[in-house]
């Protein structure tokens, strides 16, 4: 699966949705836990990218989380 923080997407790609996803800690383990949870969610879709991935980290003393937002697309096939 494709992945980008940028936004540019063809002209005949298919935007699917938004998607997100949080998991527990603010550490290298749990972004890819949450960038794994975040790519089934967008497949369960029927994506085949991700483009405008943005990270967000909770580091609060009784909450720490790391959340990831982006919009899953449908690539058109060339």
């Amino acid at each position: 699966m494709h992945i980008s923080t940028l936004t540019a997407m063809s002209p005949n790609d298919q935007e699917l949705g938004v998607v997100y996803a949080s998991v527990e800690g603010v550490n290298e383990a749990s972004f890819d836990e949450c960038l794994h949870a975040l790519k089934q969610k967008a497949e369960h879709l029927g994506a085949t990218a991700l483009v405008g991935l943005q990270l967000v980290q909770s580091q609060f003393q009784w909450n720490q989380r790391t959340s990831l937002l982006a919009t899953a697309i449908m690539q058109a096939r060339s």
